[in-house]
């Protein structure tokens, strides 16, 4: 499909014509009001961002709209990575200054268009970047490990590094029920294997990219300011880490990733290689033992585990004993 077709495509869909078979479904979209472009950009507040995520998951029509745009955003971005700087650029600038002092002129002018020409080519690669520095970051992924390991390294760039966010730590029972019945009851195995300097700060649903993930957010290391992301995405038929864990270092971050059965996972952080896998090997065993069992035994876990955070916020005059502990007179 051409990037043109695409835009045609995305364009009807955001504006019916008046009588057109598919305009209820576009003018419910459009009463959502749901800011996608700003969203699938991480240009929201933090508690916007999460509200959009929690309108996506009930509303198809968003839903469906928001994969379209990061659909064209791609074939876009596509296009331009294609465009191959003009064939002969380097040599045609060092004849025109080797030519400077037999044509003064007509040197002088090649060697200004050449120079404008490399300024124009520099300033585009530099506007592109600073507009969008997580696709700066992703490029540098190497070659063959790019495809795999910047599924999770998009999330963590859009999620825990470009979008601003509180690194106070959340309740308990917020993160628990951001994280939904299905991954709640990993939380707490988390946070009871990490080491005493890291903590959970965040634990959420989000989508990057039109992908949807589930994102434990860790703050913590020399001097509390180091950030890690423990992300699960389900597995695509097309993509595979085999049975290995695979490696890399990307700009200033460390990416680890490793494959269950129905789920893509990564550790993914700003600390150095080594203490990177060290958190890998802290958190791996029990991720694949979490994602092994079924649904129905992951929402008990979950159901177990909002239970305990109640029984830990209810006042103990709730259950019949006075705060000494002793039952309440009359009883």
């Amino acid at each position: 499909m051409s990037i043109g077709r695409s835009l045609r495509e995305l364009l009807w869909r955001r504006k019916p014509a008046p009588g057109d078979r598919r305009s209820a479904v576009a003018a419910g979209r459009s009463a959502c009001a749901t800011p996608l472009d700003a969203y699938l950009s991480g240009e929201l507040p933090e508690e916007t961002s999460r509200e959009v995520a929690r309108h996506l998951e009930g509303c198809p029509s968003c839903a469906a709209e928001l994969a379209a745009f990061a659909s064209v955003r791609a074939q876009v971005r596509s296009a331009v990575r294609a465009t191959p700087v003009p064939a002969g650029l380097e040599f045609n600038v060092r004849r025109a200054v080797r030519d400077v002092n037999r044509r003064p002129r007509t040197g002088l002018w090649a060697v200004a268009a050449a120079a404008a020409v490399i300024v124009c080519v520099a300033l585009i690669g530099l506007l592109r970047d600073r507009a969008n520095p997580e696709e700066a970051i992703l490029r540098k992924t190497p070659g063959r490990l790019a495809a795999i390991l910047n599924v999770g390294l998009r999330d963590h760039l859009h999620c825990a590094v470009f979008r601003k966010y509180s690194k106070q730590p959340e309740p308990a029972g917020q993160m628990a029920a951001e994280l939904g019945p299905e991954f709640a009851g990993l939380l707490p195995l988390v946070e009871a294997r990490l080491p005493h300097d890291f903590r959970v700060i965040q634990g959420h649903r989000c989508f990057a990219n039109g992908r949807p993930y589930t994102h434990l957010i860790i703050a913590g290391g020399a001097g509390g300011g180091k950030i890690v992301s423990l992300l699960l995405t389900r597995k695509l038929s097309s993509e595979s880490l085999g049975g290995g864990i695979y490696q890399a270092g990307v700009d200033r971050f460390q990416v680890v990733g490793f494959m269950s059965r129905d789920y893509l996972v990564y550790v993914i952080s700003d600390l150095d290689a080594s203490r990177n896998l060290q958190l890998e090997a802290i958190l791996a065993p029990l991720v694949r033992g979490y994602v092994a069992r079924t649904r129905a035994e992951r929402a008990t876990a979950a159901a177990s585990y909002f239970v305990r955070l109640i029984s830990t916020l209810t006042p103990p005059e709730a259950s019949g004993e006075t705060m000494s502990g002793k039952p309440a007179a009359g009883d």
